[in-house]
């Protein structure tokens, strides 16, 4: 098993952390607010700042400058710390300016984004310049993680998103209970507390960098070499991320368009809910993957060893598929009894779970490859390639819209989630077989083989998942609500009884059949203290 799958492991328990306390988070945001109005114009407003978090904080910005960032480090701890203060002191000056545009351009553009009644898009442009600060705050966060990620230090920069989360259980927990807001008045201030949130995570970042001797001296020296070298390797990869975002962008006008033509739908936040459920998985393995293998590709390609990258690709890649495969195959075939656990109860209903069912299962067929694409776009900026990818995303950008304006007729919102998946899929075979213009085979053999092993503990999951939910799960609500349990309780109850054996079929099959991946999680677990 790869060094970088081994890392990856710790860092993914870290992200684990996050992600229940996100599922908490999406808990209270589904009842408090509802698929309505209100939750549709927060849905938009914090996608907005995500969409470009995404692109700088979790992508271009942070991969593009750990390669420079190590490259600096063997001038000497004083130039590594003058190139990080270069950069993040015009990527300040950038970010600011950027806020700037979009407060003078989201009164004219986004009504005509979002559509709607004036009273909804006037809410989305309020919530909007509150929350667009986030890009400034996790930018720049970014910066700070990069480096203790290039230290093979994790831990501290795995805090972020528990902040962020925690901002919110601070408001669902500690304010709302006892006040009796509308809920225009608890948007607003959700959205104030997510900002301070942002503000805490940044300052964590810089303290624990400075605590290591590691603090950035900051000037605006604007002509230091490494700014010109960054953007230069970000610009590819951030046109390539624009086709993304556009794409983000599109979908976001789609489901508005599907919202306004079918009143009490809640397309918006179904599609965001959907996501959410997937970024759980894809988050805490793809995220925590691509964060570990960037460095260890580095260090195997400063020591010109070659040879070792389809070594570490193959560690990661098949642990991914070993932990994203199964998740995506539970998604999938528990898609509604999930919904019903996390998100029923307040202004969360049937209705909203079952307009909520199709997009999950469709975003769940592509959750093993969003994980590994993210490896995959690691492995090229380890290259410092940024334009292989860039191609690639330009052609699933217009792939992606033909299938929306294809199948939206008829699949409704639930086309944007099928042509996201099938997108996706798309991208993986197309960056995988584009590695071999760096000289560097992608690992086939080794990567089918594994997949091939996985089959029957897959097949042994998914044939007792499939018989609980059809035969068992009515008759367990039917038993739970007899005994007094609401219903919200009684789904909770019963999807614990189908995960848990769901999960253990799996892991005993993978056990048996002598799985590597399987022996390092079990070594992990039950190593000797």
């Amino acid at each position: 098993m790869s060094q970088a799958a081994r890392r990856s492991f710790a860092l993914s328990f870290y992200t684990l952390v996050s992600r229940i306390l996100g599922v908490f988070r999406d808990h209270f945001m589904a009842v408090s607010f509802g698929t309505g109005t209100v939750a549709s114009a927060f849905s938009v407003a914090y996608r907005l700042p995500n969409m470009f978090r995404n692109l700088l904080a979790e992508g271009t910005l942070s991969q593009s400058f750990m390669p420079l960032y190590s490259d600096a480090e063997k001038e000497g701890v004083i130039a590594a710390r003058k190139m990080s203060g270069a950069v993040l002191s015009f990527l300040f000056v950038i970010l600011l300016s950027f806020v700037v545009i979009v407060f003078t351009f989201s009164p004219f553009a986004l009504p005509i984004l979002v559509g709607g009644t004036p009273e909804y898009s006037g809410l989305v442009v309020e919530l909007t310049y509150i929350l667009f600060f986030l890009i400034v705050t996790a930018s720049l966060s970014s910066i700070y993680m990069a480096i203790s990620n290039v230290k093979n230090r994790f831990f501290v920069p795995s805090l972020s998103p528990i902040i962020l989360n925690l901002s919110y259980l601070t408001v669902f927990l500690g304010i709302f209970p006892f006040v009796d807001w509308e809920l225009l008045t608890k948007v607003r201030v959700l959205c104030f507390a997510i900002v301070g949130g942002g503000i805490i995570q940044l300052a964590v970042q810089a303290w624990y960098v400075s605590k290591n001797g590691e603090g950035p001296i900051f000037s605006f020296n604007y002509k230091h070499p490494a700014i010109s070298k960054i953007f230069k390797l970000m610009l590819p990869a951030a046109v390539g991320g624009g086709f993304y975002q556009l794409g983000l962008l599109v979908d976001i006008f789609l489901a508005n368009y599907v919202q306004n033509t079918n009143p009490g739908l809640g397309a918006v936040v179904s599609l965001d809910y959907a996501q959410r459920l997937v970024q759980l998985p894809t988050g805490i393995i793809g995220v925590a993957l691509a964060t570990t293998t960037l460095p260890a590709l580095l260090s195997s390609l400063k020591q010109n060893k070659h040879s070792e990258v389809p070594k570490e690709m193959l560690g990661v890649l098949g642990f991914a598929g070993f932990l994203t495969a199964p998740a995506a195959l539970g998604i999938g075939i528990l898609a509604g009894p999930i919904l019903d656990s996390i998100y029923y109860g307040g202004r969360w209903d049937h209705l909203a779970t079952e307009t909520t069912i199709l997009p999950l299962i469709f975003y769940s067929l592509a959750v093993p490859f969003y994980s590994m694409n993210k490896v995959l776009i690691s492995t090229y900026y380890a290259f410092q390639d940024t334009k292989t990818p860039l191609r690639v995303q330009a052609f699933t950008f217009v792939l992606n819209l033909t299938l929306n304006f294809s199948l939206i007729f008829f699949l409704k919102h639930s086309a944007i989630a099928l042509s996201s998946a099938v997108s996706t899929v798309v991208t993986w075979t197309l960056l995988s077989n584009n590695l071999k213009k760096h000289d560097v085979s992608f690992p086939w053999e080794g990567f089918l083989s594994k997949i091939a092993k996985l089959v029957l503990p897959l097949l042994a999951m998914a044939a007792f998942l499939f018989f609980y939910k059809e035969i068992v799960h009515l008759r367990a609500l039917g038993f739970l609500s007899e005994k007094g349990l609401s219903y919200a309780n009684s789904s909770r109850i019963s999807l614990c009884a189908a995960v848990v054996p769901g999960m253990v079929i799996f892991f005993l099959m993978s056990l048996i059949l002598g799985l590597e991946e399987i022996r390092l999680i079990a070594g992990k677990l039950f190593r000797k203290k």
